[in-house]
């Protein structure tokens, strides 16, 4: 369990992987999503971003 996904945590993932975050507030997980957008439209990144309220977690894969 963490406390927030970082953009560290997203540059550092290759293409295709998959990675599930479990954190500790369930708010973070809108924070994860707005991240990886920012990402995208920044440094030309993309990623497939689902999140699950019930389990507190978003899992995010990185597409290019």
């Amino acid at each position: 369990m963490q406390e927030r996904v970082s953009r560290r945590d997203l540059r550092e993932m290759r293409v295709g992987q998959t990675r599930i975050f479990t954190l500790a507030d369930k708010k973070k997980l809108t924070s994860a999503r707005v991240q990886a957008n920012q990402l995208k439209n920044e440094e030309d990144l993309e990623f497939d971003v689902k999140p699950d309220y019930a389990s507190s977690s978003v899992s995010i894969t990185r597409i290019r």
